[in-house]
Protein backbone atom coordinates (compact mmCIF):
# COMPACT_ATOMS: atom_id res chain seq x y z
CA UNK A 1 0.00 0.00 0.00
CA UNK A 2 1.98 3.18 -0.93
CA UNK A 3 1.27 6.03 1.20
CA UNK A 4 -1.37 8.86 1.18
CA UNK A 5 -0.71 12.02 -0.92
CA UNK A 6 -3.01 13.60 0.67
CA UNK A 7 -3.73 12.82 4.37
CA UNK A 8 -5.62 15.94 5.11
CA UNK A 9 -9.01 14.31 3.01
CA UNK A 10 -9.63 11.75 5.93
CA UNK A 11 -9.66 14.56 8.30
CA UNK A 12 -12.26 16.66 6.02
CA UNK A 13 -14.32 13.61 5.35
CA UNK A 14 -14.77 13.23 9.13
CA UNK A 15 -15.17 17.06 10.04
CA UNK A 16 -18.12 16.98 7.06
CA UNK A 17 -19.76 13.61 8.62
CA UNK A 18 -19.86 15.61 12.14
CA UNK A 19 -20.96 18.88 10.90
CA UNK A 20 -23.90 16.41 8.96
CA UNK A 21 -24.47 14.70 11.64
CA UNK A 22 -24.70 18.31 14.15
CA UNK A 23 -26.67 19.99 11.31
CA UNK A 24 -29.05 16.46 11.83
CA UNK A 25 -29.65 16.71 15.58
CA UNK A 26 -30.15 20.56 15.27
CA UNK A 27 -32.92 19.86 12.69
CA UNK A 28 -34.66 17.16 14.76
CA UNK A 29 -34.10 19.48 18.18
CA UNK A 30 -36.44 21.97 15.95
CA UNK A 31 -39.26 19.00 15.29
CA UNK A 32 -39.01 17.86 18.66
CA UNK A 33 -36.83 14.54 18.50
CA UNK A 34 -33.35 13.29 20.46
CA UNK A 35 -30.90 11.51 18.78
CA UNK A 36 -31.45 8.28 17.52
CA UNK A 37 -35.62 8.70 17.74
CA UNK A 38 -35.92 9.92 14.07
CA UNK A 39 -33.89 6.89 12.69
CA UNK A 40 -35.94 4.81 14.70
CA UNK A 41 -39.33 6.47 13.77
CA UNK A 42 -37.71 6.07 9.94
CA UNK A 43 -37.00 2.02 11.33
CA UNK A 44 -40.16 1.14 11.84
CA UNK A 45 -41.75 3.39 9.00
CA UNK A 46 -39.78 0.50 6.64
CA UNK A 47 -41.18 -2.13 8.41
CA UNK A 48 -43.56 -2.09 11.09
CA UNK A 49 -43.74 -4.42 13.92
CA UNK A 50 -40.07 -5.28 14.75
CA UNK A 51 -38.61 -6.63 17.90
CA UNK A 52 -36.43 -4.29 20.59
CA UNK A 53 -33.30 -7.24 19.10
CA UNK A 54 -33.39 -5.90 16.21
CA UNK A 55 -34.34 -2.37 16.79
CA UNK A 56 -31.25 -2.18 18.30
CA UNK A 57 -28.90 -4.30 15.57
CA UNK A 58 -30.67 -1.77 13.03
CA UNK A 59 -29.60 1.20 14.84
CA UNK A 60 -26.30 -0.16 15.68
CA UNK A 61 -26.84 0.45 19.38
CA UNK A 62 -27.16 -1.40 22.97
CA UNK A 63 -29.97 -3.36 23.77
CA UNK A 64 -30.42 -1.12 26.97
CA UNK A 65 -30.28 1.40 24.58
CA UNK A 66 -32.90 0.64 22.35
CA UNK A 67 -35.36 0.26 25.11
CA UNK A 68 -34.50 3.31 26.37
CA UNK A 69 -35.50 5.44 23.23
CA UNK A 70 -38.11 2.79 22.65
CA UNK A 71 -39.33 3.50 26.43
CA UNK A 72 -38.79 7.56 25.72
CA UNK A 73 -40.60 7.47 22.27
CA UNK A 74 -43.31 5.21 23.75
CA UNK A 75 -43.88 7.81 26.41
CA UNK A 76 -44.53 10.35 23.79
CA UNK A 77 -47.18 8.37 22.08
CA UNK A 78 -44.96 7.91 18.68
CA UNK A 79 -44.59 4.20 18.94
CA UNK A 80 -46.26 1.68 21.05
CA UNK A 81 -44.25 -1.93 22.36
CA UNK A 82 -46.93 -5.17 22.11
CA UNK A 83 -46.23 -8.69 22.96
CA UNK A 84 -45.56 -10.77 19.92
CA UNK A 85 -48.58 -13.00 19.35
CA UNK A 86 -46.60 -16.31 18.88
CA UNK A 87 -44.46 -15.39 21.37
CA UNK A 88 -45.48 -13.23 24.45
CA UNK A 89 -41.80 -12.86 25.99
CA UNK A 90 -40.76 -10.81 22.95
CA UNK A 91 -41.91 -7.04 22.73
CA UNK A 92 -42.65 -5.21 19.29
CA UNK A 93 -42.29 -1.84 18.41
CA UNK A 94 -45.36 -0.73 16.58
CA UNK A 95 -45.77 3.34 15.05
CA UNK A 96 -48.36 5.02 16.61
CA UNK A 97 -50.48 8.15 14.61
CA UNK A 98 -48.31 10.47 16.29
CA UNK A 99 -45.25 8.58 15.07
CA UNK A 100 -46.38 8.26 11.35
CA UNK A 101 -47.34 12.03 11.21
CA UNK A 102 -43.59 12.68 11.98
CA UNK A 103 -42.10 10.71 9.20
CA UNK A 104 -42.99 13.28 6.42
CA UNK A 105 -41.38 16.02 8.67
CA UNK A 106 -38.37 13.97 9.34
CA UNK A 107 -38.20 13.38 5.32
CA UNK A 108 -38.32 17.03 4.60
CA UNK A 109 -36.10 17.56 7.12
CA UNK A 110 -33.42 15.55 5.23
CA UNK A 111 -34.37 16.16 1.73
CA UNK A 112 -33.72 20.15 2.84
CA UNK A 113 -30.17 18.86 4.55
CA UNK A 114 -29.17 17.19 1.75
CA UNK A 115 -30.00 20.15 -0.81
CA UNK A 116 -27.91 22.53 1.35
CA UNK A 117 -24.91 20.00 1.68
CA UNK A 118 -25.11 19.42 -2.52
CA UNK A 119 -25.92 22.42 -3.37
CA UNK A 120 -23.90 23.75 -6.67
CA UNK A 121 -22.81 20.71 -6.73
CA UNK A 122 -23.58 19.02 -10.44
CA UNK A 123 -25.04 15.85 -10.93
CA UNK A 124 -22.09 14.37 -12.91
CA UNK A 125 -19.73 15.22 -9.84
CA UNK A 126 -22.70 13.32 -7.04
CA UNK A 127 -22.22 10.45 -9.14
CA UNK A 128 -18.57 10.39 -9.11
CA UNK A 129 -18.78 11.47 -5.31
CA UNK A 130 -21.41 8.48 -4.69
CA UNK A 131 -18.72 5.94 -6.34
CA UNK A 132 -15.97 7.25 -4.46
CA UNK A 133 -17.97 7.32 -1.47
CA UNK A 134 -19.27 3.32 -1.88
CA UNK A 135 -15.41 2.31 -3.24
CA UNK A 136 -14.30 3.58 0.15
CA UNK A 137 -17.05 2.08 2.26
CA UNK A 138 -15.94 -1.08 0.70
CA UNK A 139 -11.85 -0.64 1.58
CA UNK A 140 -13.34 -0.41 5.23
CA UNK A 141 -15.41 -2.84 5.86
CA UNK A 142 -12.27 -4.85 4.26
CA UNK A 143 -9.89 -3.19 6.53
CA UNK A 144 -8.54 -5.13 9.77
CA UNK A 145 -7.12 -2.86 12.39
Amino acid sequence: MSPIKHPELGKLLGSVCRLHHTRADQSMDKIGLYRGQARLLMTLSEQDGLPHSEIAERLDISAPAATKVIKRMEEAHYVQRRADPADERVSRVYLQAQGHALIAKIRRTFARLDRAMFDGLPETELEQFRDLLTRMQANLLHFEP
